[in-house]
């Protein structure tokens, strides 16, 4: 008896464990970049910008994008299959955008200091 409690309790607790959701890294292409001669932020990594400061993620429908502290930033969000643009948003240092159906879809941000990056994620 005390076996079989203690697998009822067992299964109970399965059953009713939150189900958590797991962002996913989205992985970011550098697609074009506007970089200053002068500029000695940027020296120490041989001339060339730092692309590891935008990030993005998705989370469900949940797009997550951070460009840095409050850094202005443009993101589109493109249905390859139809050029159509699903999402677009003006902001400052980060944003969290719907997407409105399941499927495939290309991001684009654009950053004030002239950096376009581009990464491809699935909505299920």
């Amino acid at each position: 008896m005390k076996k079989f409690f203690i697998l009822a309790l067992f299964v109970l607790g399965i059953c009713n464990a939150p189900v958590f959701s797991m962002s996913q890294e989205i992985i970011l292409t550098e697609l074009y970049s506007i970089m200053p001669f002068d500029d000695p932020e940027r020296d120490t990594l041989g001339g060339r910008p730092d692309p590891t400061r935008i990030t993005a993620s998705i989370d469900g429908d949940q797009l997550s994008i951070d460009v840095g502290a409050d850094a202005p930033g443009y993101a589109e969000v493109i249905d390859p299959e139809t050029g159509k643009v699903v999402a677009e948003e003006e902001f400052e240092g980060e944003t969290t955008m719907s997407i409105p159906d399941e499927g495939n879809y290309e991001v684009y941000i654009y950053t004030e200091s002239g950096s376009v990056m581009m990464g491809e994620f699935e909505v299920e």
